[in-house]
């Protein structure tokens, strides 16, 4: 079918909705004739008729995404003052710059979405914009993208702690957040977001973001990685509703607010039994590889407790099995016998080839010769099988429930 080309080359001379609705007219009646490819081109008196028509070809064909909508929407309250001088396309150009840059995989609706649930009414992504249209108006948009652009920088943070420069007071701020980033969730950002605000306006002090950081990276650690628990809305909801309460809170509120939202956390954690049974299925081998990440966060956590005042570094350390995988000699063991976590301990890569294929017994001796932290069920084994193997799963889970990722 051949394309058409429509003019419009003008409207009547209306004001106000009668204007409106005419643009919205002439466009639906266009749009119906509209069976191939067709260029349209449209004459308006000012850039206000433009925006109608921006948004009302929106709402009646492809979908154009969030941040397409909210910078249309911003633009057209903010119209540059001089000619060749655009702030507010400056400024999302800034926030589009943040996260192209980024390693990890951002998005810029995502982030406005998860930004205005930690300040506004809870909705979703998919209504948000009709929302936006009712509080953001001429008179707050200048300061609501400034919050977007300061955010933003916040946002990538959040998702790449390596992106800012933290104090040493805050390395448990940044340990928190890349083990959430290691457990993939999203739910709980909002709340993030929020705390990180606080913390960087001065309104919140580090130890009390460590802490609500650090409940929800121990929640997330049981509910999520472990459990493989799916959130619900309900979950969603506590982390927006918090965080909008957070932000409206003033002083020692906030505090108390902090204090009240890790018990709904605890409350929603898995029972010991769950956790337990789901943590003797955690394994890692040339098999196994999945979860090799966080088998190796997990060792480095439970010993680094273990080992006080020893620095344990994830990075610079090896998963070595105490029965290993191609064993010269000894007991053979089934595949995920070796893989399973109760097997595998974590040392530095010059014990890894004291250790290399060398009887448990020899192990054993390494590892204590070399003062690492050795637990119980190894230190009093004789011979190490499957019996062995289970019972330091469990012994590891308890740690783990108890006195690691505590709540």
């Amino acid at each position: 079918m051949d394309a058409t080309v429509h003019g419009i080359k003008s409207l009547p001379s209306l004001s106000g909705q009668k204007k409106s609705e005419r643009i919205k007219e002439e466009l639906s009646k266009i749009r119906d004739k509209v069976l191939a490819l067709k260029l349209i081109f449209t004459a308006l008196d000012n850039d206000d008729d433009a925006y109608i028509i921006f948004e009302t070809l929106n709402t009646r064909g492809k979908d154009l995404t969030l941040s397409d909508l909210v910078k249309s929407h911003l633009s057209r309250l903010m119209k540059p003052s001089n000619k060749g001088v655009d702030l507010a396309k400056d400024k999302w150009a800034t926030i589009n710059e943040t996260f192209e840059e980024s390693q990890a995989d951002l998005s810029v609706s995502t982030f406005i979405h998860h930004y205005w649930l930690s300040r506004y009414d809870y909705t979703t992504e998919k209504k948000l914009y009709k929302a936006l249209r009712k509080q953001i108006k001429k008179d707050n948009a200048t300061a609501f993208l400034d919050d977007l652009v300061l955010e933003s920088g916040l946002y990538r943070a959040i998702h790449e702690p390596v992106y800012r420069n933290w104090k040493k007071e805050e390395f448990e701020i940044r340990d928190s957040l890349a083990a959430m980033n290691l457990f993939r969730i999203k739910q709980q950002l909002p709340m993030v977001l929020a705390v990180m605000r606080h913390l960087e306006d001065g309104t919140l002090k580090i130890k009390h973001a460590t802490n609500v950081l650090k409940a929800i990276e121990n929640f997330h650690f049981a509910f999520t990685a472990v459990a493989s628990q799916r959130s619900s809305g309900g979950i969603s909801f506590m982390y927006a509703s918090n965080a909008r309460n957070l932000y409206c809170s003033k002083g020692t509120k906030k505090v108390s607010l902090l204090k009240q939202f890790r018990k709904k956390l605890a409350s929603r954690r898995p029972p010991v039994a769950e956790f337990e049974a789901r943590f003797l299925e955690l394994k890692y081998s040339t098999v196994f590889t999945k979860q090799k990440p966080l088998i190796k966060y997990i060792l480095s956590k439970i010993y680094e407790r273990n080992s006080p005042g020893l620095a344990i570094d994830p990075e610079k350390m090896t998963i070595e099995h105490l029965v290993p995988e191609s064993p010269t000699k000894g007991p053979v063991l089934a595949d995920e016998h070796i893989a399973s976590i109760g097997n595998l301990i974590l040392v530095t890569p010059k014990i890894n080839q004291k250790l290399a294929n060398r009887p448990f017994n020899d192990k054993k001796a390494i590892l204590k010769s070399c003062n690492v932290w050795v637990d119980d069920v190894i230190m009093n084994a004789h011979t190490w099988g499957t019996n062995e193997i289970q019972k330091r799963a469990t012994l590891l889970a308890h740690e783990a429930f108890n006195n690691v990722w505590p709540l």
